[in-house]
């Protein structure tokens, strides 16, 4: 097990509770505008806030590409150590 394997996990969690908010978020959006077309200003605050998630969940998953990579060279050095035995 890979020392960084609870930091992709917590990564990966992070990440889905990020998309269920954004789609939360995209749904209330939509609903107030069709609904309320006179809260213009509350659907731009929505949009913000939609667009800070999915850039928030962007980096989170570039951030879980990193620990990946780190994840294969850990396994790949023990790998090495290994035939060295």
């Amino acid at each position: 097990m890979s020392q960084f394997d609870e930091h992709r996990k917590y990564i990966h969690e992070l990440a889905n509770t990020l998309s269920i908010l954004e789609g939360n978020v995209s749904r209330v959006m939509t609903t107030i505008s069709r609904q309320h077309p006179e809260m213009k200003d509350e659907v731009t605050r929505l949009m913000k806030a939609d667009e800070y998630c999915k850039k928030s969940i962007h980096t989170l998953k570039q951030f879980r590409e990193h620990i990946h990579k780190m994840i294969n060279e850990e396994e790949s050095r023990a790998g090495k150590k290994e035939l060295e035995k």
